[in-house]
């Protein structure tokens, strides 16, 4: 039976699909954009909720007295002690100085965690070839190499690179390992169907199912790297913000001290942030639980 003939006019033409051409004519009711307004506005600030107020309890303690300023400079002190070091200490230099490091030892580790995760994880004969050795080497700290290492290439630039090498490679091998074994065997068989050589299998299979974890070990790895080069300065050099941080704790110099940890978190969240927006603009195709 045909609906529309025992209908009205009217109400048949109700019952017909709507052009899709009619859906920009719909509006959108004005508190649902002003809810949508706010939810988005109330995300860009909750995260300085925090920030604010530690800034604030800060200050409210330092102006009060509560803590001698010996333990707990005020931000005011801080403040003019970063004027000063940037503009007479070469505050500037030693930042340079550690970021050339961490720039070199990572893109050495992270190159060589990415070519041999991805043999490892196409290959399982060059896996278990490499495994023991490489399992063995990665329960050893990175800094209980450095007295070998400053053995070797004394305990210049060349030792704090090789150090922040070997501290990148293990997580971005691991993970870039993990990623490529992770890929659904359906996946692979799909490919194989299409007639994929091997090549393509890796460029539209494997390694767009693969980046979400590369991308985990890449910015774990940063993290990593930008740590390790302040102990490792620490530990010896006269140069970087390592040697900062050493040379105002001997010299009970707290308002620096603040200076130097607050550049040193400042530079590894702007890091993080560089890479996250990074993996969000390669995996942008990706959708995920957001909380």
């Amino acid at each position: 039976m045909n609906l529309e003939n025992t209908l009205p006019l009217a109400d048949a033409k109700e019952l017909r699909p709507l052009n899709p051409a009619d859906h920009r004519s719909v509006r959108r009711p004005v508190g649902g954009m002003l809810g949508t307004w706010v939810r988005t506005q109330r995300g860009k600030w909750l995260g300085l909720v925090l920030p604010v107020t530690i800034l604030s309890v800060w200050e409210l303690v330092t102006r009060f007295g509560l803590v001698k300023p010996l333990f707990v400079p005020a931000p005011e002190a801080v403040g003019a002690a970063f004027y000063d070091m940037l503009a007479h200490e070469g505050l500037l230099g030693d930042f340079w100085t550690s970021a050339s490091v961490v720039a070199q030892g990572f893109l050495i580790g992270a190159t060589g965690g990415l070519l041999v995760g991805f043999a490892a994880g196409l290959s399982k004969t060059v896996e278990q070839v490499l495994g023991s050795v490489l399992d063995s080497i990665r329960q050893v700290p990175a800094l209980a190499w450095f007295p070998l290492i400053a053995l070797w290439v004394g305990i210049g630039t060349p030792a704090k690179i090789v150090i922040i090498a070997k501290t990148v490679f293990f997580p971005v091998f691991l993970n870039t390992l993990q990623g490529i074994r992770a890929v659904p065997r359906e996946y692979i068989e799909v490919g194989q169907v299409f007639n994929y050589s091997k090549a393509s299998l890796l460029r539209r299979i494997i390694l767009p199912a693969a980046s979400p974890s590369i991308f985990v070990g890449l910015r774990y790895g940063a993290g990593l790297a930008w740590a390790f080069i302040i102990a490792a300065e620490m530990l010896g050099g006269r140069y970087g913000l390592g040697y900062l941080l050493t040379r105002s704790q001997e010299l009970l110099l707290t308002d620096q001290l603040f200076v130097v940890i607050i550049v040193i978190g400042l530079v590894g969240f702007s890091v993080d942030v560089v890479f996250r927006v990074a993996e969000r603009h390669v995996l942008r195709w990706k959708k995920g639980f957001e909380g």
